[in-house]
């Protein structure tokens, strides 16, 4: 009997110490952009669109959207297990996708590395394809905000 009961707890816990943990995904404010950082000149960063598959990656050069925005002096950088880092941080995300938040100037002020899950569901739900509204209305604005339309 003692046997059976050490054989199956040395089982359980090879199981336990064997299995990977399910991954967390982070929930970003509403507004958030999600993006590759695809040139550094701080306080200058170049975002483009995340492609969604191999072909876009491809032919992303002249199909994927991409703009110059400035870092705030503040500006906040999480790794992909929600670490802060200072700016110097930033040189390692170059060509990684990531999520920025905006504030109210323009500038980023907030900057999160994504893991895999979060590049997946990110790109299933199409979040990383930026709209642009031709109208530019407040109503505009937070109409964008609840669909994650980025103007």
């Amino acid at each position: 009997m003692r046997k059976l009961v050490y054989t199956s707890l040395a089982l359980v816990l090879a199981i336990k110490i064997n299995a990977e943990p399910l991954p967390v995904l982070r929930s970003f404010p509403a507004g958030t952009q999600f993006a590759l950082i695809t040139k550094i000149n701080y306080p200058q960063v170049t975002l483009q669109e995340i492609p969604s598959n191999w072909g876009t990656n491809l032919l992303g050069l002249m199909w994927l959207s991409s703009k110059k925005v400035e870092m705030s002096p503040a500006s906040v950088i999480r790794d992909q297990e929600n670490n802060t880092h200072v700016q110097a941080y930033l040189d390692t995300l170059k060509n990684e996708p990531v999520a920025v938040q905006s504030d109210f100037q323009g500038r980023i002020w907030a900057v999160w590395q994504l893991t895999k899950p979060e590049i997946q569901r990110t790109i299933k739900n199409k979040q990383n394809i930026w709209y642009i509204l031709k109208s530019k209305t407040l109503s505009d604005r937070r109409y964008a905000d609840k669909k994650n339309v980025y103007l």
